[in-house]
């Protein structure tokens, strides 16, 4: 239950969501909106038994670290939540927040990496709108506001890399031209270095006679080349509806660029992704034997690792991912990696190729990277502490999970050399980092 009776108090914290930490009589309240170094005035949202929650009504002392957000939306999308911290300061703040978690964990590493960063506007390669016709028929096309499944209508996203800006203004017209019989749930609108997509979940398959006048109006609105994508029903995967041949593409090094379809997981900050290939790299010996690449997708990580080792091996859950990955390997011209499907939730399908702790030199790991989601790699972690491997690198979006998984390399011997963190996603609170674990 909500409270009108205004209060003021000073903030002196920011939890790990972004919100601002304030205590009243002893009990913490979480505001959003507030910064540390605060003295606001606020309403109640919510009264729990440990804690509150609040949203700003008036800021009566700002912090100096407060900005004026670059998005005329910012106050009601979910899509940013901190964009009234000053960057330099966001990035401070994800890696205190890190090394927090790691300190409650027990845990501390030998050396701290200075955090990978770049500029916070226009880096988003990839976002994914939810759409919705209203009563009058015109589209509404969004991210949700925060906290709630309600859509919040944008016009424009600063953090979206160029030309996809274009693209959010140009889709509730040519939405518009669409079969009205054709609900569409979500729009999600990709730029690689080479086209942009646009790729369409809807309630059904456009028929035959309906894509030429659907691929006209969208050639028209976008004024420029545009790849169309389309999903319906229980199809696992887009099909392509234009009729181009250029496949979407990325480059990870200067030597090694990746091909990718709508729908396929890639990192959504392009020059972070390749500072953080960077310094995977730079955390590696210069040559080495065997390594193990889990979570591979199509291939982000496993590519680079061959110019360090003389044999690679990727894993991932998903058929069609690991055959992109065997397609942007010859693509690449690279022939000393393969890769293979496993269900990593479970740890089932890495020990098909004699990959097991072993005295015989030759058949030593090196090294194992893991990139897994936010739940983290629970299943696939003992198999990690049981293999050997010389080194760990642990990419992670979610810092509890791999805090949690890091808990069994060191029950088998592994010390925690170094951390960082990587902004990836300027703006939101998400942390990743990366962090290396060495056999003792």
């Amino acid at each position: 239950m909500t409270e009108e009776k205004i209060i003021s108090c000073e903030i002196v914290d920011l939890s790990h969501d972004g919100r601002g930490v304030g205590r009243i009589d002893g009990k913490a309240c979480f505001v959003q909106g507030a910064l540390p170094e605060e003295i606001i005035e606020f309403r109640y949202t919510n009264r729990k038994r440990n804690y509150d929650e609040a949203r700003v009504t008036k800021i009566v002392q700002p912090s100096p670290q407060r900005v004026e957000p670059d998005c005329k939306h910012f106050s009601r999308c979910g899509g940013c939540s901190l964009q009234h911290l000053d960057h330099r300061t966001q990035v401070e703040f994800k890696q205190q927040q890190l090394l927090d978690s790691l300190s409650r964990g027990g845990m501390q590493a030998k050396t701290v990496l200075p955090p990978i960063s770049a500029p916070p506007w226009g880096y988003r390669r990839r976002a994914r709108l939810a759409v919705q016709r209203a009563k009058d028929g015109k589209f509404l096309i969004g991210f949700r506001n925060a906290g709630s499944r309600r859509i919040e209508p944008i016009t424009q996203c600063p953090v979206l890399t160029e030309p996809l800006p274009r693209a959010v203004e140009l889709l509730p017209l040519w939405l518009s031209f669409l079969p009205s019989d054709i609900r569409v749930f979500e729009v999600e609108l990709i730029s690689g270095d080479n086209s942009i997509a646009i790729a369409v979940e809807a309630s059904r398959f456009p028929a035959d006679e309906e894509i030429p006048s659907m691929l006209g109006s969208l050639v028209k609105e976008a004024r420029g080349p545009v790849q169309l994508w389309w999903k319906a029903g229980k199809q696992e995967r887009f099909s392509r509806l234009d009729s181009g041949a250029d496949n979407l593409c990325f480059s990870v090094t200067d030597d090694i660029s990746l091909r990718f379809e709508p729908g396929q997981f890639i990192q959504v900050n392009g020059q972070i992704n390749r500072e953080m290939v960077a310094q995977m790299l730079s955390l590696l010996p210069e040559h080495g034997g065997t390594a193990i690449d889990l979570y591979c997708g199509t291939g982000n990580l496993s590519l680079p690792l061959t110019q360090r080792f003389d044999h690679v091996i990727g894993f991932e859950g998903l058929p069609d991912l690991v055959k992109g990955a065997s397609d942007n390997a010859r693509f690449n011209n690279i022939d000393n990696v393969e890769f293979a499907v496993a269900d990593l939730s479970r740890g089932v399908g890495l020990t098909h190729l004699g990959l097991t702790e072993s005295s015989d030199p030759d058949k030593a790991i090196d090294l194992i990277v893991l990139d897994p989601p936010r739940n983290g790699a629970a299943g696939v972690m003992p198999w990690v502490a049981k293999a050997g491997a010389r080194q760990v690198i642990y990419i992670s979006c979610h810092p509890s999970t791999m805090i949690r998984d890091a808990a069994l390399l060191f029950d088998a011997g592994y010390s925690l050399q170094a951390v960082g963190v990587m902004d990836m996603f300027p703006h939101t609170t998400h942390i990743e980092s990366m962090v290396l674990f060495e056999k003792l």
